[in-house]
């Protein structure tokens, strides 16, 4: 009986083994690797991967399905036309060796040697089209190290290995560009050699600004003292023309900075002692507002045309006023009332309570009335002022809206009447 078993055993043995031999003679290459090796001066990475992914769909095409048994038969033949396909494709290099490990997963391992002339440098010229030469500084910050990028692909490689390795470079670079220059597209140009010249050229992408429309504003100092600085900072935002709307947004600070170091290179801006701050609305049509403020003085010249009033609808005023630190001003307001012939002389003082809010008495030298005042900002154009006589117990409230930095329109109510004012503001 023990020797029945013991037969019994070793027949199964014998039976798997053979089995497993006829499975493995029975196997067929399922998937094909590759690695490549290149010397002491080995391509960059995205090279050889390229290169590797080549090599595996020519060793997909050869290999995958056929007998493991067969492709170790028959290994020498295979290798041969591996490297004798590559040897063509692979221009620039010549394939030293091919070495095939078959299997289920197939490894492929080639070993590769460059000939004749190699890349040394990689020059890179950017064509900006139509796009103003001022701003060149601006796009080589935002190109950054585009040049170095793409001599990492290039540098080493056989010259003539350039053309079909261009597309690994150019898939570089718009790489690159989409993470520092998403504005605009490129097309691509690699001219070969030792010294191997890549050009650029570069098209806005998006909606494009088409208008800049630039304001100089002052409630220091009137308006028109400012004419003389616009002309050359509208000239200084022309290049902003035909960027696209998403780029002038992202460079917002430069722009701002630029304009504002034009502005405060102008004459009018030491002769008042003015303080500069600029605004900026990207858009087809972009707005750059730039507000102009003295520290020292305060001077308006209003003119007022009322509507709806029935005396006195026409005056001028002229407010001059010198500050005393940084939120108290002494003033003194002239009023001409063309109708009476009239002068009104009303000297005042005023606090600055809050960025956007200003409070303060006057007394009017002509009535020998005092009354009180505020204006409060409500933003860039809309602006609510209030006063108070408290000997007559009337009160004026009046909401100004800018129409532009010459006109502005306000509605006054007071206590017996209701009225709309226009105001040029000189």
């Amino acid at each position: 009986m023990r020797n029945f078993l013991a037969i019994t055993v070793v027949a199964l043995i014998i039976l798997a083994s053979l089995s497993g031999e006829a499975a493995a003679a029975n196997a067929a290459v399922e998937t094909v690797t590759v690695s490549v090796r290149a010397g002491d001066a080995p391509p960059p990475s995205r090279v050889i991967k390229r290169m590797e992914q080549s090599i595996a769909t020519v060793g997909d095409h050869v290999l995958t399905g056929r007998k493991v048994a067969d492709v170790d038969s028959g290994k020498a033949s295979y290798e041969k036309l591996i490297k004798e396909i590559f040897d063509r494709v692979l221009v620039g290099y010549s394939v030293q060796e091919v070495t095939i490990t078959p299997g289920r997963t197939a490894h492929i391992a080639v070993r590769i040697l460059p000939w004749g002339d190699v890349v040394r440098k990689v020059v890179v010229e950017t064509d900006l089209g139509g796009i103003s030469p001022q701003l060149a500084g601006l796009f080589r910050s935002d190109l950054g190290d585009v040049e170095d990028r793409i001599g990492q692909v290039l540098i080493g490689m056989p010259v003539d290995s350039v053309d079909w390795a261009s597309s690994v470079s150019k898939t570089v670079i718009r790489e690159h560009l989409a993470a520092q220059l998403p504005e605009f597209r490129a097309n691509i140009e690699i001219i070969a050699g030792q010294t191997t010249t890549v050009k650029l050229s570069l098209a806005p992408a998006g909606p494009l600004v088409k208008d800049v429309r630039v304001t100089l504003r002052s409630r220091t100092i009137p308006n028109f003292l400012l004419l003389e600085a616009r002309p050359v900072v509208e000239d200084a935002a022309n290049p902003l023309r035909g960027l696209p709307v998403a780029f002038v947004e992202r460079h917002g600070d430069y722009f701002r900075d630029m304009l504002t170091k034009v502005a405060a290179a102008q004459p009018v801006t030491d002769r008042y002692s003015l303080k500069l701050i600029a605004t900026l609305r990207p858009g087809v049509a972009t707005d750059m507002d730039i507000s102009a403020e003295t520290t020292k003085y305060n001077v308006k010249l209003e003119g007022y045309l009322d509507m709806g009033r029935k005396e006195n609808d026409t005056s001028a005023r002229l407010h001059v006023g010198q500050y005393l630190g940084r939120r108290d001003e002494l003033f003194m307001e002239v009023t001409f009332i063309p109708a009476s012939v009239t002068w009104e002389f009303v000297p005042g003082w005023g606090h600055r309570l809050g960025s956007a809010t200003e409070a303060g008495v006057k007394y009017n030298l002509s009535s020998k009335h005092g009354l009180f005042w505020l204006r409060q900002d409500l933003d860039e154009r809309w602006s609510l002022r209030l006063e108070r006589t408290p000997v007559t117990g009337i009160y004026e409230a009046g909401l100004r809206f800018k129409l532009h930095e010459f006109l502005s329109a306000e509605y006054i109510v007071t206590t017996n009447n209701r009225w709309l004012r226009l105001v040029g503001n000189l």
